[in-house]
């Protein structure tokens, strides 16, 4: 990677107008739509604008992405999706889940680049409703069922796994034989896809031999309204625990999960769920024991933070296993969180740090029994620039100084930028002094500094590093989204 004295930033402030990208819902069906609704939206007052297709550039004048490392470069790998939301790796030879808003799932075959629907959810697709999120949770022969037979057959009661234990083992199910496909999507009826069912997670069963889907389950059913924005949308798969994280915005709501002392009961709102493949909650889940003392907190046992007022990514650190997410603000703060079990992310009351706003004590944040804890974003960009993904670089392929490491996304300008994480994993650091004393990008200056590419064709709605080692880029478009990826030079 080039020094920031030698690397060559050519860095584009577009103004444009832009429309809030449109998410249709989801019933399971295998039959094509008909109508898919327009992707064209609609900016809602004091809205961030996210997951927004850019001004459109002309077949003759396409945008050349732009990379701070002159030894990578941009690779298109297949394109003309419409508006694509999110993608997911699946099988071993490359395949890949490609989402579209209006509801179809689409299978991308690496080894000949084509394409085949697998799957069209009915669903409402008015500005961020629709098909929003995937992951997949493959079948595993881990070190933690290794530990279990070897139990079995020495008849031992307990095994250690990582600090924990799991007690009884002779009595454990069976690991899970199945690779399975998670789907958040707004759902509707097929009747009429005006009338929205709710936010729905489904798991389906992947049979690698014929590569279809089967035997679609609903596991979760999550409140939709009044919406029609701040929907969340995005899954991870944790699959050394086999839990499924997935994020909800606030959907416009003013409750206790949106830190109002006297609002409503915790409501499935404005929360990062950590759920079982059944979608039951987690074993150690931070408010199980809070849930279980109250009944009108009850809802709680499946939530693994709060507070949050809209998210479009979700990762989890290869080395040290711990959930961060990004966070929309509505004009300014758009956050980077390192989400800690309990964890509460302050909206209504705070977005970016806590002493930029009009709180002066986080007592004045909804606390549930003291197993709650409000922590600042550990980066936050001063003008709202419509984060989406984030990713863990898991690969060594693009060079050293990238493993391990961070890329992030966004909406409004097509760009991605590149964070290094700190020694003890606990943060990011910075060449420049002044982000590493606030951690806020409030200039254009500061913001080049964490900028890695620019010029991205429109909107990036999610970012994954593959199974051959290098970064994937998705960008949403009505009808020409891509799929890229970045890749070194050729020599």
């Amino acid at each position: 990677m080039v020094s920031k004295q030698q690397r060559i930033v050519c860095f584009l402030v577009i103004l444009i107008d832009v429309w809030l990208l449109v998410f249709p819902s989801v019933t399971i069906s295998r039959i094509q739509q008909q109508d898919p609704a327009s992707t064209q939206q609609q900016l809602l007052p004091q809205q961030t604008v996210v997951l927004s297709p850019q001004s459109e550039a002309s077949d003759n004048n396409t945008p050349v992405t732009i990379l701070d490392d002159s030894d990578l470069e941009v690779e298109l790998v297949t394109e003309g999706f419409e508006s694509p939301t999110s993608m997911a790796f699946i099988g071993n030879h490359g395949d890949m889940l490609i989402l579209e808003k209006s509801g179809e799932v689409i299978l991308f075959i690496n080894e000949n680049k084509s394409k085949i629907s697998l799957l069209n959810f009915t669903v409402n697709d008015q500005t961020e409703r629709g098909l929003l999120g995937v992951d997949v949770l493959d079948n595993m022969a881990d070190l933690h069922t290794t530990a279990i037979a070897e139990a079995r057959s020495n008849n031992q009661a307990t095994i250690p796994t990582g600090g924990n234990s799991i007690n009884n083992a002779s009595t454990t199910s069976p690991p899970p034989t199945s690779t399975f496909a998670f789907f958040y999507l707004t759902e509707a009826s097929k009747e009429d896809r005006t009338q929205v069912l709710g936010n729905r997670i489904y798991r389906f069963e992947w049979n690698p031999t014929d590569k279809s889907l089967s035997n679609g389950t609903l596991i979760l059913d999550l409140p939709v309204l009044p919406g029609e924005n701040h929907n969340g949308g995005k899954l991870i798969a944790d699959s050394e625990n086999r839990h499924i994280y997935a994020v909800i915005g606030d959907l416009n709501r003013k409750g206790m999960l949106q830190n109002f002392k006297n609002g409503s009961l915790p409501d499935d709102t404005s929360v990062i769920l950590r759920i079982n493949p059944d979608g039951s909650p987690a074993q150690g889940n931070p408010f199980l024991d809070v849930s279980r003392s109250d009944e009108s907190y009850a809802n709680l046992s499946k939530y693994y933070a709060y507070g949050i007022r809209n998210s479009f990514g979700l990762a989890i650190d290869p080395l040290t296993h711990i959930l961060w997410d990004t966070e929309n603000g509505p004009d300014g703060f758009d956050e980077i969180n390192l989400v800690r079990p309990g964890f509460n992310s302050g909206w209504t009351t705070v977005m970016g740090p806590i002493e930029r706003s009009n709180v002066t004590s986080e007592n004045n944040l909804v606390n549930f029994l003291g197993s709650s804890s409000y922590a600042d974003p550990v980066f936050s960009w001063g003008r709202a620039v419509g984060v989406t993904d984030i990713e863990f670089y898991n690969s060594d392929r693009l060079g050293d100084d990238y493993t391990n490491n961070i890329f992030v996304a966004d909406a409004n300008n097509g760009h991605l930028y590149f964070f290094e994480v700190n020694e003890d994993r606990s943060g990011l650091k910075f060449g420049d002094s002044r982000l590493s004393d606030d951690l806020v990008a409030s200039n254009d200056r500061e913001r080049t500094e964490v900028t890695f590419s620019t010029r991205f064709p429109s909107s990036i709605t999610d970012i994954e590093t593959g199974p051959d080692g290098f970064l994937y880029v998705l960008t949403f478009h009505p009808t020409k989204g891509s799929l890229s990826r970045i890749v070194p030079q050729e020599e």
